[in-house]
């Protein structure tokens, strides 16, 4: 297995892993200590923004000092907030979690001290009273599905195999993004729970004498539990539904299938060497492509009752309700043909992309199960990887 696969199947483990954590500070040490073992990197810090524009420190971890601040575990800490606004109403742009936060942007230095853009007086003061020997940094900013900065993680100082501290490469920058997009949507999903757990609370508290607020509380309750659920259906990637999303659906509209006779109709859609695309222009180009060909998918079925999900990786399902196969058949060469004649720029390339795509159809009755239709079009998939690629394969399935 390479090593880019390792990697990328433990950004999913870590995914889920942050999406199961209760408490947010749990989760924020979390977050900081995945960050360094993923880098090898010797310390680090992850800041979050407050009400008043600053970045506050909410964990700060380094090994060879044997420090451990915030989180779940660690000391309090007294550290001073750093403001992301100076007093001449600019942006601050000589700390660097704050530029990062401020541009929004991936920052990776190799020797801080050597970089005339960033103040290194406050690095100086902490690497002169503690006898620590800061170099080299990674600070990528948090976002929300706004894009807005919602805090910051910083690495600090990679190990090499012989403990001597060496600069972030390039290559580890997409990894290190990846982690910090599955990192903020676990944060904002921490937020929203803990939201609605404090609404909770505090109608109970309420209910016997405050009947109207009550009402009103739980409108906002609702709300929130409305935009919880949609969080949570969302491939943070690719922008449309997940997965997850698919599952649910997926079995409620064969049930009811089954019982009205109608017919329903499932493709199974895969890039095409995809994986050129990751090696040739880095994952961040692939995320781009991914992205492209998720939107084009999902452009194409407009119907209420239409399903269009990430499945894994670069492979996509799509749900089809009252579609037979001879209308499957031509929106699956539409879906291929539009593909095929798509240019994608991502990251500064053109690129072209096919797909394959394997399909079936079948009116369910009670005989059948509802992976049956899954695994035939997943059959038919492989038929079209096998026969060239860029195909469309029909499925037979066979009932009883």
């Amino acid at each position: 297995m390479s090593s880019d696969t390792q990697d990328y199947r433990r950004l999913i483990e870590i995914g889920i892993a942050l999406s199961a954590e209760k408490d947010l500070d749990s989760l924020l040490e979390r977050i900081l200590v995945e960050a360094k073992t993923m880098l090898n990197a010797d310390a680090g810090t992850l800041y979050l923004v407050n009400s008043r524009n600053q970045l506050e420190f909410a964990i700060v971890l380094n090994d060879s000092l044997n420090m451990a601040h915030g989180g779940a575990k660690g000391d309090p800490i007294t550290l001073p907030e750093i403001p992301l606004v100076g007093e001449d109403g600019r942006a601050n742009m000589v700390n660097i979690a704050a530029r990062a936060a401020n541009t929004r942007k991936t920052l990776r230095i190799d020797d801080v001290y050597a970089d005339p853009d960033i103040d290194s007086s406050g690095v100086s003061r902490f690497d002169t009273l503690t006898g620590y020997n800061s170099r080299s940094f990674l600070t990528v900013p948090l976002k929300n599905f706004a894009d807005q900065t919602i805090g910051v993680l910083q690495l600090i100082n990679v190990k090499s195999e012989s403990g001597a501290f060496v600069a972030f490469s390039e290559a580890s920058v997409p990894l290190i993004e990846a982690l910090s997009s599955q990192a903020s949507v676990a944060i904002e999903n921490r937020h929203l729970m803990d939201e609605q757990s404090s609404l909770r609370r505090q109608l109970e508290d309420e209910v016997d004498e405050r009947t109207e607020e009550l009402k009103n509380a739980l409108s906002k309750l609702s709300e929130a539990h409305i935009v919880l659920k949609e969080l949570t259906t969302i491939d943070s990637v690719t922008g449309i539904r997940n997965r997850q999303y698919f599952e649910e659906v997926y079995d409620q509209e064969w049930r009811r299938a089954i019982r009205q006779s109608y017919p329903i109709t499932m493709m199974v859609l895969d890039i095409d060497y995809f994986k050129r695309v990751n090696d040739t222009y880095g994952h961040l180009a692939g995320d781009e492509s991914l992205r492209a060909v998720a939107a084009t998918i999902n452009g194409l079925f407009n119907r209420p009752s239409d399903v269009v999900a990430r499945y894994g990786g670069e492979e996509f399902v799509v749900v089809l309700p009252y579609v037979n196969a001879e209308h499957a058949e031509a929106k699956a060469e539409q879906v291929r043909n539009h593909i095929e004649n798509l240019i994608i720029t991502a990251d500064g390339h053109q690129i072209s992309l096919t797909l394959s795509i394997g399909w079936a159809s079948v009116t369910p009755d009670e005989g059948m199960t509802s992976r049956s239709l899954v695994a035939c079009a997943d059959k038919a998939l492989y038929e079209a990887k096998g026969g060239g690629r860029n195909r469309v394969v029909q499925g037979t399935i066979v009932q009883a």
